[in-house]
Protein backbone atom coordinates (compact mmCIF):
# COMPACT_ATOMS: atom_id res chain seq x y z
CA UNK A 1 0.00 0.00 0.00
CA UNK A 2 2.91 2.31 0.52
CA UNK A 3 3.03 5.10 -2.04
CA UNK A 4 -0.38 4.29 -3.46
CA UNK A 5 -3.37 6.51 -3.03
CA UNK A 6 -6.87 5.25 -3.55
CA UNK A 7 -10.06 7.16 -4.10
CA UNK A 8 -12.62 6.88 -1.37
CA UNK A 9 -16.32 6.95 -2.19
CA UNK A 10 -17.57 7.55 1.36
CA UNK A 11 -19.35 10.93 1.35
CA UNK A 12 -17.77 11.84 4.69
CA UNK A 13 -14.25 11.15 3.42
CA UNK A 14 -14.29 12.24 -0.22
CA UNK A 15 -10.80 12.57 -1.62
CA UNK A 16 -7.64 10.54 -1.69
CA UNK A 17 -7.41 7.50 0.53
CA UNK A 18 -4.10 6.91 2.23
CA UNK A 19 -3.88 3.32 3.42
CA UNK A 20 -0.91 3.94 5.68
CA UNK A 21 -2.63 6.88 7.39
CA UNK A 22 -5.79 4.81 7.87
CA UNK A 23 -3.70 2.01 9.40
CA UNK A 24 -2.10 4.50 11.84
CA UNK A 25 -5.55 5.75 12.87
CA UNK A 26 -6.75 2.19 13.44
CA UNK A 27 -3.66 1.31 15.50
CA UNK A 28 -4.02 4.46 17.62
CA UNK A 29 -7.70 3.71 18.18
CA UNK A 30 -6.97 0.13 19.26
CA UNK A 31 -4.13 1.33 21.49
CA UNK A 32 -6.42 3.86 23.20
CA UNK A 33 -9.08 1.18 23.69
CA UNK A 34 -6.51 -1.20 25.18
CA UNK A 35 -5.25 1.49 27.55
CA UNK A 36 -8.80 2.24 28.66
CA UNK A 37 -9.51 -1.44 29.34
CA UNK A 38 -6.25 -1.77 31.24
CA UNK A 39 -7.08 1.28 33.32
CA UNK A 40 -10.52 -0.09 34.16
CA UNK A 41 -9.00 -3.42 35.22
CA UNK A 42 -6.42 -1.61 37.32
CA UNK A 43 -9.05 0.47 39.06
CA UNK A 44 -11.18 -2.59 39.76
CA UNK A 45 -8.16 -4.47 41.13
CA UNK A 46 -7.18 -1.46 43.26
CA UNK A 47 -10.65 -1.15 44.75
CA UNK A 48 -10.67 -4.85 45.59
CA UNK A 49 -7.20 -4.65 47.18
CA UNK A 50 -8.19 -1.53 49.12
CA UNK A 51 -11.27 -3.26 50.53
CA UNK A 52 -9.18 -6.26 51.55
CA UNK A 53 -6.62 -4.03 53.27
CA UNK A 54 -9.40 -2.19 55.10
CA UNK A 55 -10.87 -5.48 56.39
CA UNK A 56 -7.44 -6.51 57.66
CA UNK A 57 -6.93 -3.16 59.34
CA UNK A 58 -10.30 -3.39 61.07
CA UNK A 59 -9.61 -6.98 62.14
CA UNK A 60 -6.24 -5.95 63.57
CA UNK A 61 -7.88 -3.14 65.57
CA UNK A 62 -10.56 -5.52 66.86
CA UNK A 63 -7.86 -7.98 67.94
CA UNK A 64 -6.05 -5.23 69.80
CA UNK A 65 -9.16 -4.37 71.84
CA UNK A 66 -9.79 -8.01 72.68
CA UNK A 67 -12.70 -8.97 70.42
CA UNK A 68 -12.88 -12.79 70.03
CA UNK A 69 -11.55 -14.16 66.74
CA UNK A 70 -14.88 -15.83 65.86
CA UNK A 71 -16.65 -12.47 66.09
CA UNK A 72 -13.98 -10.85 63.91
CA UNK A 73 -14.45 -13.59 61.31
CA UNK A 74 -18.19 -12.88 61.26
CA UNK A 75 -17.69 -9.12 61.03
CA UNK A 76 -14.98 -9.08 58.35
CA UNK A 77 -15.43 -12.32 56.37
CA UNK A 78 -11.71 -12.94 56.83
CA UNK A 79 -10.58 -16.51 57.46
CA UNK A 80 -9.06 -17.80 60.69
CA UNK A 81 -5.74 -18.08 58.86
CA UNK A 82 -5.86 -14.47 57.62
CA UNK A 83 -6.62 -13.23 61.12
CA UNK A 84 -3.84 -15.35 62.62
CA UNK A 85 -1.35 -13.62 60.28
CA UNK A 86 -2.39 -10.27 61.73
CA UNK A 87 -1.42 -11.25 65.29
Amino acid sequence: MEGKNYYCCNLDDVGLYDGAEEMKKMINSLKAEGEMLGEKRGIKKGIKQGASNEKKSIAKNLLEIGIPTNDIIKATDLTQKQIARLM
